[in-house]
């Protein structure tokens, strides 16, 4: 019989092949899209504009930082080699091994990404490492454990969110929530996210080509603009939040 620790193993290997399987054949078959695109663009161009040494993790092919003068790290080589094309400093590899000395970044994204890590408690230390007192976080996670669905497992999540949890994560680690905003394009309907966990499970191709096509430039047209609010966002509604915190002075 297997040990638990054999079996959490197994399942972190399981969740990692996922991930990658998932995001190396989404990016080998979409478009590239700049920062400009996306309603985060008004937000990121201004605080980039204090930032000068910034830190983008896991954008494939849609990064919100502007590219010149931005280093990315991400596990896709497709990626990598588009973003390094138009004047992105790139790193290919996972997050985790990433080696940068401490306060080395004024401003660090990270965009539907944490909850694909196994060990979250570890990046929000390196991301802690990283930043520089004063500096900024910007990240994106998924709300509410008691709202898993099967798309979740299929994006290769680890985890969802309850606010509380969230709060502490950050507590203990130094950062300070100025303000959040709801975020993403997932529909809300419970039977269109079965009908799409089951199209891309069985029509994987068909439905990606829709998507890249079709779904994802529509959703950027109908991007709203975001509203900040002082805070975590987190009510029961809210599937997504987007974050925005403050490094706390290191003692």
């Amino acid at each position: 019989m297997k040990s638990m620790k054999q079996v959490q193993q197994e399942n972190r290997h399981r969740m990692a092949e996922i991930n990658q399987d998932f995001y190396q054949r989404l990016w080998a078959n979409s478009q590239f899209y700049g920062p400009e695109h996306f309603n985060t663009w008004d937000i990121l161009s201004e605080l980039s504009c204090h930032a000068p040494r910034r830190l983008e993790i896991g954008p494939g092919l849609r990064p919100r930082l502007p590219i010149p003068g931005t280093v990315f790290v991400d596990a896709s080589k497709v990626a990598c080699q588009r973003l390094q094309e138009v004047g992105g400093q790139v790193h290919v590899g996972l997050f985790e091994t990433f080696q940068f000395p401490e306060s080395s970044f004024d401003l660090i994204c990270l965009f539907d990404v944490i909850e694909h890590i196994p060990n979250d408690q570890a990046v929000f230390t390196q991301l802690s490492n990283l930043l520089v007192d004063g500096g900024t976080l910007f990240f994106s996670v998924p709300l509410h454990s008691h709202a898993w669905t099967a798309f979740d497992t299929l994006v290769g999540h680890y985890r969802r969110y309850d606010p509380q949890d969230l709060q502490n994560i950050l507590d203990t680690h130094a950062f300070g929530i100025e303000r959040s905003v709801p975020f993403g394009m997932r529909p809300k309907s419970k039977l269109m996210i079965q009908l799409s966990t089951w199209w891309l499970c069985n029509h994987y191709e068909t439905a990606m080509s829709f998507h890249n096509r079709f779904f994802f430039p529509l959703g950027l047209k109908l991007q709203k603009r975001l509203q900040f609010k002082p805070g975590l966002a987190h009510d029961e509604n809210i599937d997504e939040v987007l974050i925005i915190c403050h490094r706390r002075p290191r003692t």
